[in-house]
């Protein structure tokens, strides 16, 4: 009997160690974003995707498509960085991560900080990024 509680605890931990947390996904959109990789934004998002900036509700079908790297770019932007990320929620189909950040520019001055939750859903077996909530209006490139 200790066998098969040995061998249910070495499987179990093979079997989570392989998943991505939902923190590290949000790590890595912030490294896609930086990268201006609009493909890997939308391999990590789910569909449709929500962004709320200030009050008011906008669906992509990816989040790539929410995105204008010209404009953002146009605001002085040349890379962002977070400051903090805290799992603030997950089950076993949904989670929220609450990152603060900073954009900035290409001399290393921060143009603009920010505080943003995201939600995640899994997707089999992947988490992927399906909203963002800010409460400022923090430029996507279109506006």
């Amino acid at each position: 009997m200790k066998f098969l509680w040995l061998f249910f605890a070495v499987y179990c931990h093979f079997v989570n160690a392989d998943e991505i947390s939902p923190q590290t996904v949000v790590e890595n959109y912030f490294e896609s974003f930086n990268n201006m990789d609009r493909a890997a934004l939308n391999a990590l998002s789910g569909e449709p995707f929500i962004f709320v900036r200030a009050g008011k509700a906008s669906v992509y079908s990816k989040y790539g498509d929410a995105v204008d790297f010209d404009g953002i770019k146009a605001s002085g932007w040349s890379y962002s960085r977070i400051h903090k990320s805290d799992l603030i929620y997950q089950d076993d189909m949904s989670a929220m991560v609450s990152i603060n950040f900073s954009r900035y520019s290409e001399g290393g001055l921060p143009i603009s900080t920010a505080d943003v939750v995201y939600l995640l859903i899994r997707v089999d077996g992947s988490w992927l990024l399906k909203g963002g909530f800010i409460d400022g209006n923090l430029t996507l490139g279109k506006d």
